[in-house]
């Protein structure tokens, strides 16, 4: 199957799992990334070098590509950020924040960036600031969206 997600992120089938803090770590990410998707780290709820021992790990267990998701307003999203780049992750998904602070230096380190947005105002803005792509994520999401209330199935259309 081929379509501009499975093109942008070198990946099998247009499956993107969660970065959900305390659930995304290497192992699952690994195996979807493994089964052909996109599987994800959820940095949300780790220090920086857990993050590195996590991206050293997933990059040791699978040869596919894999990604990273970091919401900006998290208390260590600087140093965070700085592992992603060293550490040269293929993807990495942003939320909790403005896009147009780190979408370029993701860019310079070779990164694909993807922000999650709540409403097509978020997602203008994640265009404005050149991201590869947007994840519209409804308010029924894991509970950090936006104050709009809007359903994914509304949402997407409108994105």
């Amino acid at each position: 199957m081929e379509n501009r997600i499975t093109t942008l992120f070198g990946i099998r089938y247009p499956i993107i799992a969660g970065g959900m803090i305390w659930c995304s770590g290497w192992r699952l990410a690994a195996a979807v990334s493994d089964a052909g998707g996109l599987g994800l780290i959820g940095a949300g709820s780790m220090t920086p070098d857990l993050l590195r021992e996590h991206i050293r790990k997933c990059r040791a267990a699978t040869g596919k590509p894999f990604g990273v998701n970091v919401p900006l307003m998290y208390r260590y999203a600087e140093q965070i950020m700085q592992v992603v780049m060293e550490e040269r992750v293929p993807a990495v998904f942003t939320s909790a924040g403005s896009p147009k602070t780190w979408t370029g230096q993701l860019h310079a380190a070779g990164c694909k960036v993807a922000h999650v947005v709540s409403s097509t105002k978020f997602a203008l803005k994640s265009q404005e600031a050149g991201v590869d792509a947007v994840v519209a994520e409804g308010f029924e999401a894991g509970g950090h969206n936006g104050r709009e209330e809007t359903a994914t199935m509304a949402l997407v259309p409108q994105v």
